[in-house]
C-alpha cells in the first residue's frame, strides 16, 4: 500500500475527520504538521497540493486530495471495509446532507472562532506584529494574509460578533436536536457514517467559541456524542503536535 500523508494542524476540526476516518479503516498515516497562525498553509509549495490554501489535504499514491469529505469519500472509495458510507441512494443523500449542515453552521462558528480560540492562540506565541510579519513574509509574500494575522493579534475581541454568531449557531443546533429526536443512533439511522464524522470534530469544541453548556442545552446531542467518544477512533484522533514536532507517524491498529 501507498504511503498515506496527511497535511493537518492541531485543534481544528477538519482534520480530526480525516484522522477519524483512517483509524476507522485501520490504515496507517504520516501526519505532516502546519502552523495556521504563521501561514504554513499559505506558503507557495502547500498551495501547489492545495489551491484553498486550507488543511487537512491527503496525498496517496501520488495525488494530493483537499476538502476533508472529499478525501473521507476517497478514503471510503479505495478502502471499502469497514464501510461508512450508506449502501442505498437516499442514505447516501442524507449523509452528503449533514455534510452540507456541518459546512452551513461552520461559517458563522469559524467567525466567533477567529474572535476567541484564534486570537488567544496566536497571542499565546508571544509575536510581535513585527515578529510576526517576519515569521510570515518567510511563507507568503500575500500582504492580505499579513494584514489579517496582525488583526487577529491586535485587535481586541468583538464580544458583539461573538454573541451573535453564538445565537446563529444554537439555532442550527436546535435544528440537529429536532432531527435526533425520533430515536436515531446515527446521524443517517443505525450505521455510523462519514456523516457521525463530519460533524462530532466541531460540535465538540463549542466551548472554544464560549458555548460551554451545549450539552446540556441539547441533551440529544449530548448522548450523540457519547456515543462517538465511545469509539476508539475518536480518542486515538485526538493528537496534537508536540513543540517543535514536524511529523508523525500513526499506526492506526484499533478495533472500531
Amino acid at each position: 500500500m501507498s504511503e498515506i500523508v496527511l497535511y493537518d494542524a492541531g485543534g481544528t476540526p477538519s482534520p480530526r475527520r480525516v484522522r477519524m476516518c483512517l483509524l476507522e479503516k485501520g490504515l496507517p498515516f504520516k501526519i505532516k504538521w502546519l502552523n495556521l497562525a504563521l501561514m504554513d498553509q499559505k506558503a507557495p509549495s502547500y498551495l501547489k497540493l492545495n489551491p484553498m490554501g486550507l488543511v487537512p489535504t491527503l496525498v496517496h499514491d501520488g495525488k494530493a486530495i483537499y476538502e476533508s469529505n472529499a478525501i473521507n469519500e476517497y478514503i471510503e472509495a479505495v478502502f471499502p471495509n469497514p464501510p461508512l458510507v450508506p449502501k442505498d441512494a437516499y442514505g447516501q443523500a442524507q449523509m452528503r446532507m449533514w455534510f452540507a449542515f456541518e459546512n452551513d453552521f461552520g461559517k458563522p462558528f469559524r467567525d466567533a472562532a477567529y474572535e476567541t480560540f484564534a486570537k488567544d492562540r496566536l497571542k499565546s506565541t508571544g509575536l510581535t506584529p513585527d515578529k510576526l510579519r517576519e515569521e510570515i513574509t518567510k511563507r507568503t509574500k500575500n500582504e492580505a494574509y499579513l494584514r489579517f494575522a496582525t488583526k487577529v493579534l491586535t485587535t481586541p475581541r468583538d464580544d458583539a460578533l461573538v454573541a451573535d454568531r453564538q445565537q446563529i449557531l444554537l439555532e442550527k443546533m436546535a435544528q440537529m436536536e429536532d432531527r435526533l429526536a425520533d430515536g436515531r443512533v446515527w446521524l443517517c439511522g443505525d450505521q455510523f457514517t462519514l456523516a457521525d464524522i463530519a460533524l462530532a470534530p466541531r460540535v465538540d469544541i463549542f466551548p472554544v467559541i464560549g458555548v460551554a453548556d451545549l450539552y446540556q442545552r441539547f441533551p440529544r446531542i449530548g448522548q450523540f456524542m457519547e456515543r462517538i467518544k465511545a469509539r476508539p477512533s475518536w480518542a486515538a484522533s485526538a493528537v496534537r503536535p508536540e513543540p517543535g514536532e514536524t511529523e508523525r507517524g500513526v499506526e492506526a491498529k484499533i478495533a472500531a
